[in-house]
């Protein structure tokens, strides 16, 4: 018989989601695509993408705030149903602070 847990289970983010519909530039092995964010968080970002871009390394270029200097963000694409998962790797202060200032106001 298997125990039941005093506290339910379930996926709790540390980093949440905000809707997002900024455009940004996709550099991939294949090309360079702009696509357009749906949600955003400190660690990553799902884009629409009709265009079916290959999974694998990245580099994003996200448009700063007030800024005319876009952040360039190193990830890695994953494709989902809804669309393509871009998970940051090694963000640096410049850029933590300008994806702060993207998700702040909905928080």
């Amino acid at each position: 018989m298997e125990p039941t847990p005093i506290y339910p289970r379930r996926e709790v983010r540390r980093h949440p989601r905000v809707p997002a519909s900024f455009t940004f530039l996709l550099q991939h092995p294949s090309g360079r695509h702009r696509l357009v964010a749906k949600n955003l968080s400190m660690t990553g970002l799902l884009a629409r993408d009709d265009r079916r871009v290959p999974e694998g390394p990245v580099r994003l270029e996200i448009p700063a705030p007030n800024d005319p200097e876009p952040v360039v963000i190193e990830a890695t694409a994953t494709r989902r149903e809804d669309g393509l998962v871009f998970r940051f790797l090694d963000l640096d202060w410049r850029t933590i602070l300008v994806l702060a200032r993207y998700i702040s106001p909905h928080l």
